[in-house]
């Protein structure tokens, strides 16, 4: 990745935050090479507020306490407590001084005793799992000087144009204006799920279904503990051909007490059909509730919707995204099947195209599609209308 070698080199690389509604643009740079020159091109070209990003272990370690957030939207990092070097600044203020106290923050021999409080460095406490739990530019920044090889602190700054925050559809305008690499969250969500193992198998079955037995295979994600299953049928890590695959996200109301109030427990039936008279192919089952949110959230969503919210609208009014799920698990399950080559069932062309961008090779897309109902009519039209699920919906039983 080009934005890792600028990093190694000491240059400044661009992040762009095309995974959330704020869309932010970054300019970011390794803390541990932070000179006088580094601190003026940041602070001169993206001028924002100067960070450096730090685990919540180091920021315990050097005592810098994270401020307490007040109605501050999630997207905004996680700032501490401001801090400088205890010895060799001046004022605080200048590049060479901000430069010193940055490379302070990547020494790793570094000490709570280092550092006056306050200061003139804001530190930015990034999320423990950076981008892969919280897709955001100081997340980002802090992940990719890690893949980069460097000391795990990044110096950032929001881009500002004119007197307004840039956003990620100037991206590409920044990115040409400052001759810096573009890198999006979503880049360094694809590269730690391509060289990073995120899932590991637990036990391993079988299931008897309506549709006939199943191999069931149980992997939890190091990531957050959760668990999620793949249903095998036959040896499709073995099949000369694409195999059959069904991705569906956990739905507790519709999969296991029928609820008329979608579509999910009528795909997920329909696919374990479609996969058993295959006789080859696979299902995976992921704990994805309520397109990510829970399913507490998922309960409330379904409150608002009664009052007249569609579920896109009652999504956003809990502070949720319409969709909130990731499929980088569901990747790395794929892989580790050996299946790098699928036919999806799936009416979700976002679905498609995050697979095809963790590395998957989605053949061709078949669609899934159960008839509507009176009751979940409006949901269906709202997925094809508003998230473009490819629906038909020709008639309702």
């Amino acid at each position: 990745m080009a934005a890792m070698d600028a990093l190694r080199r000491g240059k400044t690389v661009l992040i762009a935050e095309d995974m959330t509604a704020n869309g932010a643009v970054w300019a970011a740079a390794a803390a541990q090479f932070a000179t006088a020159d580094a601190v003026n091109v940041l602070a001169g070209q993206a001028r924002g507020v100067l960070a450096v990003t730090l685990s919540r272990d180091q920021a315990k370690l050097l005592d810098c306490a994270e401020l307490e957030r007040k109605r501050a939207p999630i997207w905004l990092p996680h700032y501490g407590v401001s801090v400088e070097a205890a010895v060799g600044v001046s004022t605080g203020i200048s590049a060479e001084d901000r430069g010193l106290t940055a490379r302070l923050l990547a020494n790793p021999d570094a000490t709570a005793s280092d550092l006056v409080r306050p200061g003139h460095i804001m530190p930015a406490i990034v999320a423990e799992r950076g981008v892969l739990a919280a897709p955001f530019g100081a997340e980002a920044a802090h992940d990719l000087v890690i893949a980069a090889g460097l000391q795990p602190a990044a110096l950032i700054s929001h881009v500002l144009i004119g007197v307004e925050q840039a956003s990620c559809e100037d991206a590409v305008a920044v990115q040409q204006a400052t001759g810096w690499p573009l890198v999006r969250v979503s880049d360094v969500i694809a590269w730690r799920a391509h060289h990073e193992r995120l899932v590991r198998v637990v036990r391993e079955g079988e299931v008897a279904t309506r549709h006939g037995p199943f191999r069931v295979r149980v992997y939890a994600s190091d990531l957050d503990g959760s668990s999620h299953i793949a249903l095998l049928r036959g040896h499709p890590e073995l099949h000369p051909e694409a195999a059959l695959v069904r991705i569906h996200s956990q739905c507790l109301t519709g999969d296991i007490l029928h609820s008329r109030r979608c579509d999910c427990g009528g795909q997920l039936h329909q696919a374990l059909e479609r996969i058993a008279k295959a006789e080859v192919g696979a299902l995976l089952y992921l704990r994805q509730e309520g397109r990510g949110i829970g399913l507490i959230a998922k309960i409330a969503a379904y409150a608002l919707q009664d009052a007249g919210k569609d579920t896109v609208e009652a999504n956003e009014a809990l502070g949720f995204a319409p969709d909130e799920r990731d499929y980088a698990v569901a990747a790395q399950i794929l892989r580790d099947l050996g299946l790098a080559r699928i036919v999806l069932l799936t009416n979700n062309p976002h679905k498609v195209e995050s697979l095809r961008g963790f590395g998957i090779e989605v053949e061709r897309r078949e669609p899934i599609e159960v008839e509507p109902t009176a009751d979940n009519l409006r949901y269906l039209q709202t997925k094809r209308d508003r998230m473009g699920h490819l629906l038909q919906l020709n008639s309702v039983g």
